[in-house]
């Protein structure tokens, strides 16, 4: 059943952006991983995990998360992981894990749907500015439910993904960015630059995008 989570985590993926193919990381580089959900399994599994509007317990049994899925694949892909925030200036590229609390029913309603709005996740906006400042390759990961605003830092990443919610099985995330899995995902509905677009015919990108290697 865990396998079969990964695969399905692998197949869901879509991958918005990939300027100068920054994606698959290749082997031999540095990868510096940072952001509130970088080892986050509470925001990776959303509600209805342990509880109703999300766990109450950090360390969800058995869950692995983007960061330690990273862990996990290194070797094998011969990547070198850097979590130090001193170390990051020898990193060849800079991933950012950023996305929205966890929440359920309504607890989930915003007016603003933007990734560092009402319900994005605590530490997002910092790292995002962090990131830019290092003057790397950017590789965004957005770990959310649902597709949130990005219109204001889209132009500064190299490369997005658009993770949704991988549950426990962070490690899915790891393997597709290093090429042991392909991009296959498409956006399953359109995705708004702004809350005026909502109801409309107009969009950022239609349903059914999603880019491949």
């Amino acid at each position: 059943y865990r396998q079969l989570a990964q695969t399905l985590v692998e197949k869901s993926l879509v991958l918005l952006k990939n300027d100068n193919s920054v994606l698959p990381l290749k082997s031999g580089a540095s990868i510096y991983i940072t952001g509130p959900a970088a080892d986050n399994a509470v925001a990776q599994c959303g509600g209805w995990t342990m509880d109703w509007n999300a766990s109450t317990i950090k360390n969800i049994p058995g869950a692995k998360t983007l960061l330690s899925g990273f862990k996990e694949v290194a070797a094998k892909n011969n990547i070198t992981v850097i979590t130090d925030k001193e170390q990051a200036k020898d990193a060849d590229v800079v991933i950012i894990a950023l996305g929205e609390q966890s929440y359920a029913e309504w607890n989930g309603d915003t007016e603003d749907l933007k990734l560092c709005g009402a319900l994005g996740l605590e530490g997002n906006k910092q790292v995002i500015d962090e990131a830019k400042s290092l003057g790397k390759p950017v590789v965004a990961c957005i770990v959310a439910g649902r597709n949130v605003i990005i219109d204001e830092y889209y132009n500064d990443w190299d490369a997005v993904v658009m993770c949704y919610l991988p549950g426990s099985e962070g490690q899915g995330v790891a393997n597709v960015l290093c090429g042991n899995a392909e991009f296959s995902g498409k956006l399953p509905s359109p995705w708004y630059s702004s809350t005026d677009q909502i109801g409309t015919q107009s969009c950022w990108l239609e349903k059914g995008f999603g880019l491949t290697y």
